[in-house]
């Protein structure tokens, strides 16, 4: 939010898999914005650098460092240091100097930043300059990556300041917006995107990674799910069910939706993109997967960082297909590791890794995460099914709800739910997005958008692991996280501290 005049575009850490050539670009620095929207490769270099911070280790680590860790699916693992830095926060003793929460802050605002420079300069710009790329599907990118990042952030403090255009020097005394605000922003500029983004079918495969019209529908319906507009919801999800299957439909093969093959595969709304970037030595630009590596098993793939609670882990059906899928256990190594490296082994805490987010020794290239192509998916079809699923089961559909359900659970080898309906069908499909997505960052706010956050976290399976033992949840304190000190610090008091 300081980079208030200065354009910055930084197409190294470009969204692009190795596949897509769209982002490839070399590095521009810094330019005025009035002298930098003069070229249709302007404009789309404008786009990649709001795409970039999606690629920011310290953005999608914040994800399953919040979304995961501070769940009851998860616990923060890897070193003794990494444990005792995140015990506080899974305590639910939270503190405004956590890092992971200013990373979450900074970067999302900064490509919140990039998006709106792209917005106005792009809107700005001659029609007749593009002949290669389209420029309302541009702007749409754009909106769709505003939209995205306030929801992230909104999610996490509550009421936040919305940026709706590129901010100046007066912007840094702008106070927190009342949450209805911000969720009236997020949904305009959701609709706007559904109106100028193309589909999936319709960019080709040198575009794969850009947002697309599917993207918008899915983000808005989540939203809306979120604010309870269960109607919304259930309308901005069947667009994308209307579709049809050659748009869009469920692999037969639940696990591969995590592989390199099927990245951006058929049930791929979207995802963040990476690739193999093997010369690249900097934390944060970089084109490698650094969320893979920090929950590979740790020393020989990764720091281990993100295990799964076994009181988890049971509630999973034997039958499921999902559970091989979802998690890794030594057992699964052995197959396929080396007997040198397993012996190293460190700091299995729980006996579960993140199989979503494991790459095969085959595929890793060099040591460290700048070079793990392995992307992070976002939205998935199966999502969308289960949102559609819900939003009907709260407008008294139980047939469609019933119908959307049984698509998942019989993806996963699970019998059809053929009876339930009303509270008793909502309460399944609730369940079944926890099996569907673990370990894919939604839980802790599946938790608190449900109000069962309480009833979790003082379970007793749960406070009996040994990383949760300590936790003690407070109604209406620790829904929302604390905003960072320094944040606070740099707006000299305009913006106030969540009750912690």
């Amino acid at each position: 939010m300081k980079q208030l005049n200065i354009f910055i575009i930084v197409l190294g850490l470009c969204i692009a898999s190795s596949c897509s050539d769209f982002l490839d670009k070399e590095m521009l620095g810094a330019q005025t914005s009035e002298a930098f929207f003069k070229t249709e490769n302007d404009a789309v270099a404008s786009v990649t650098a709001a795409y970039s911070d999606l690629k920011d280790t310290r953005f999608h680590r914040s994800l399953w460092s919040i979304g995961d860790v501070l769940s009851d699916n998860c616990t923060q693992s890897g070193s003794d240091g990494d444990v005792n830095t995140f015990k506080r926060m899974e305590s639910f003793d939270y503190h405004a100097d956590f890092g992971r929460l200013a990373d979450n802050w900074r970067v999302s605002y900064r490509s919140i930043n990039k998006a709106c420079q792209a917005v106005e300069g792009i809107t700005a710009m001659d029609a007749g300059l593009f002949k290669k790329y389209d420029k309302n599907q541009l702007i749409g990118e754009a909106q769709f990556l505003r939209a995205y990042f306030h929801f992230i952030l909104l999610r996490n403090f509550g009421a936040i300041p919305v940026i709706r255009s590129t901010p100046k020097i007066d912007d840094k005394s702008n106070k927190r917006e009342p949450v209805e605000d911000v969720y009236a922003f997020i949904e305009k500029d959701l609709k706007e995107a559904t109106q100028k983004l193309k589909k999936k079918s319709e960019l080709g495969s040198s575009n794969i990674g850009r947002a697309t019209l599917g993207s918008a529908w899915a983000l808005l319906s989540k939203v809306y799910l979120y604010e309870k507009k269960y109607a919304e919801a259930r309308d901005a999800a069947k667009k994308i069910i209307d579709m049809g299957e050659t748009e869009y439909k469920l692999q037969g093969n639940f696990s591969y939706n995590f592989d390199l093959e099927h990245e951006n595969g058929i049930e791929s709304l979207f995802e963040i993109d990476f690739y193999k970037s093997p010369t690249e030595t900097s934390n944060y630009l970089t084109n490698g997967n650094y969320s893979c590596y920090a929950q590979m098993p740790r020393p020989f793939a990764g720091y281990g960082g993100n295990q799964a609670l076994p009181s988890f882990v049971s509630k999973f059906d034997p039958a499921d297909k999902r559970l091989k899928a979802t998690f890794l256990t030594v057992a699964d190594m052995q197959s396929i590791e080396t007997p040198a490296s397993l012996v190293t082994l460190q700091y299995n805490r729980t006996g579960y890794y993140n199989r979503k987010q494991y790459l095969l020794p085959i595929d890793r290239v060099g040591t460290t995460y700048f070079t793990i192509p392995l992307n992070i998916p976002i939205i998935r079809l199966a999502e969308v099914y289960l949102i559609y699923a819900e939003a009907c089961a709260k407008t008294n559909d139980n047939v469609n709800a019933r119908l959307y359900l049984n698509k998942v659970r019989l993806r996963a080898g699970l019998p059809e739910n053929l009876t339930d309906s009303g509270d008793a069908l909502y309460e399944k499909i609730l369940l079944e997005r926890r099996f569907e997505l673990a370990m894919e960052s939604d839980r802790f706010y599946d938790l608190i958008r449900t109000g069962k956050a309480a009833q979790a976290f003082t379970d007793s399976q749960f406070l009996a692991n040994a990383t949760k033992s300590t936790a003690v949840w407070k109604p209406g304190k620790s829904e929302l996280l604390p905003i960072p000190q320094t944040e606070i610090d740099n707006s000299n008091g305009n913006i106030v501290q969540n009750p912690i």
